[in-house]
């Protein structure tokens, strides 16, 4: 998974802009390799990620012990939809083919919005339901797929507006970041 990953969550940390001193929140770090690319990236920035799985979170703690030490790199277990962070404690935020699973999505975009700072920078990532070669091939009742078009509107109504859209499509493979602010 890491290795099919890693050039969407290297575009999501590039889209992220990061600046000395960021705060920030990977929700769904998985396996946490973009944990310690962003802890890397530039001086002062402090990384946490969050997962709802166990082992991810064992693998990620694995990966990242020299910067956890450090206190560069923060873990928990949490979900989503109920961030058990303090309003504005983020500059920064990205999610990474996590959007499938949030069903409903709302809550999800509500919570990431109150733990980021007004103004503070979003990168969601994820494979568009106008991509039907692929996604037709991931289970509907494990994964919700849904056109970039409707994810705009959800990011819109959680309170955030859109500052960029990227999409790559190499051989009928689509990807869409989007970056957006926190109004």
């Amino acid at each position: 998974m890491a290795r099919e990953t890693a050039h969407d969550n290297e575009r999501a940390i590039a889209l992220l802009g990061l600046q000395p001193r960021d705060r920030v929140l990977d929700i769904g770090t998985g396996h946490g390799r973009s944990l310690s690319m962003i802890a890397a990236s530039t001086a002062g920035v402090t990384a946490t990620g969050i997962d709802s799985s166990d082992v991810m979170l064992a693998i990620a703690t694995k990966r990242n012990k020299a910067l956890i030490r450090q206190g560069r790199v923060h873990l928990q277990k949490a979900s989503s939809d109920d961030l058990p962070f303090a309003a504005g404690s983020f500059d920064k935020a990205m999610a990474v083919h996590t959007l499938y699973f949030w069903q409903p999505a709302e809550p999800h975009l509500l919570s990431i919005a109150r733990v980021l700072r007004p103004g503070g920078c979003f990168v969601l990532g994820f494979r568009p339901a106008e991509d039907k070669a692929v996604t037709e091939q991931f289970p509907a009742s494990v994964y919700t797929f849904r056109t970039t078009n409707e994810v705009e509107a959800l990011l819109v109504a959680a309170g955030f507006a859109i500052a960029d859209r990227q999409r790559r499509d190499i051989s009928g493979n689509s990807m869409v970041w989007l970056r957006a602010t926190r109004t």
